[in-house]
């Protein structure tokens, strides 16, 4: 089978959907088929096209210039969208692989709905008939919880071309183990540690985990780049909770388990619909690690089980958020039970080899019906 996923980015690039997008590919090629991903360079990635492989993957990175309302501007990317495949897998929101859809593909496509577009409104009346031509044209839209359905505006009406494949890790690589803790841990003399992993971005809810450890204990480390990393760095000492927060920065994919196994529990305090998942949840879990998620009506609720694999706090509300913290922090007992089965959970429904087959089982559905 020949698979052509159509992607803003693809790593080295950070993000959930870059994440999930390697998964698939790397999936599909390992159980043999011949993978291409089409994609942009990255924010200011002007130089030429480049082609190389990686992992058995072709990925090929077009020149990106800017990005406009979070949309990149990516040269060439239709006429590289037309490339002969037997599925064309798009990756939404992205109005490029939209338009590509439309005017270019003629393979079967299948859209992965990873959000609404929510933040645009000025171009949103604008966008929605795009968006739901290309649901029209689509064979099959899959989302990886049942809430994604249930408070889409966009799939309105597609609700029966929806399959729910969760999206999974690799529970070998992320796995309870040994506990090597990383330097950033290092500055809080055996204190149960937080962990945050994410974009630097405002829908992540920093500013309320800044407010909910600021007068405590409470010791969190901050895994992640984006751009509020100069904003982060500027409140941290404005608050004076440099005592309380360590900023790890960008961690190298092979170090981060570590970081998930050193820490005593996760946080992701993220304040808008803009979060509609998490996969940074899924790894935690999966090595042990209980967490603590906002009472969000996303995809985030179906990942984590409150008061089974983790705790739930208000949206936005720093001092629920650090009443929770402070519960996990001091109960070694209730973090070690919640993380067993979160790891269990994780075993359960969210694994990569899970997700790889779902979506290869799906392609073969839809080129067998012709």
């Amino acid at each position: 089978m020949r698979i052509l996923h159509l992607s803003k980015y693809y790593p080295p690039e950070p993000g959930g959907i870059e994440h999930v997008v390697r998964c698939q590919a790397e999936g599909a090629r390992e159980a043999g088929h011949k993978v291409t991903v089409v994609c942009g360079a990255g924010p200011g990635g002007r130089g030429p096209e480049a082609v190389e492989t990686v992992k058995g993957v072709q990925v090929i990175r077009l020149p990106t210039y800017g990005v406009v309302w979070s949309q990149p501007i990516i040269k060439g990317y239709l006429k590289r969208s037309a490339g002969s495949a037997d599925i064309v897998h798009m990756h939404h929101p992205h109005p490029l692989a939209d338009i590509a859809a439309l005017t270019r593909v003629i393979a079967p496509i299948v859209v992965t709905h990873h959000s609404d577009v929510r933040r645009q409104r000025l171009i949103r009346p604008f966008y929605m008939p795009l968006v739901r031509a290309v649901h029209r044209k689509a064979s099959a839209i899959a989302v990886p919880t049942r809430s994604h359905v249930t408070i889409s505006n966009e799939l309105r009406g597609f609700e029966e071309k929806c399959h729910i494949i969760p999206f999974g890790v690799d529970e070998v690589r992320f796995s309870p183990g040994e506990v090597r803790k990383p330097r950033a841990f290092e500055a809080f003399d055996g204190r149960p540690v937080g962990l945050f992993v994410g974009r630097l971005a405002n829908y992540k809810g920093l500013d309320v985990l800044l407010d909910a450890v600021r007068g405590t204990e409470l010791a969190v480390v901050v895994v992640g780049t984006g751009e509020l990393e100069d904003w982060l760095k500027r409140a941290v000492e404005r608050l004076g909770v440099e005592s309380n927060v360590s900023l790890a920065g960008a961690v190298d994919a092979q170090e981060l388990p570590d970081y998930y196994c050193a820490a005593d529990y996760f946080v992701l305090p993220s304040t808008t619909p803009a979060e509609m998942f998490g996969v940074c949840l899924v790894e935690a879990m999966a090595c042990g690690t209980p967490i603590i998620t906002t009472a969000l009506e996303t995809g985030v609720r179906e990942v984590n089980a409150p008061g089974v694999v983790g705790l739930e706090v208000e949206v936005g509300d720093s001092a629920d958020l650090r009443e929770a913290m402070q519960k996990l922090a001091g109960d070694s007992a209730l973090r070690s039970e919640m993380g067993v089965k979160a790891r269990k959970r994780v075993v359960e429904r969210f694994t990569l080899r899970g997700m790889i087959d779902a979506h290869l089982k799906l392609y073969t559905e839809i080129l067998a019906a012709g």
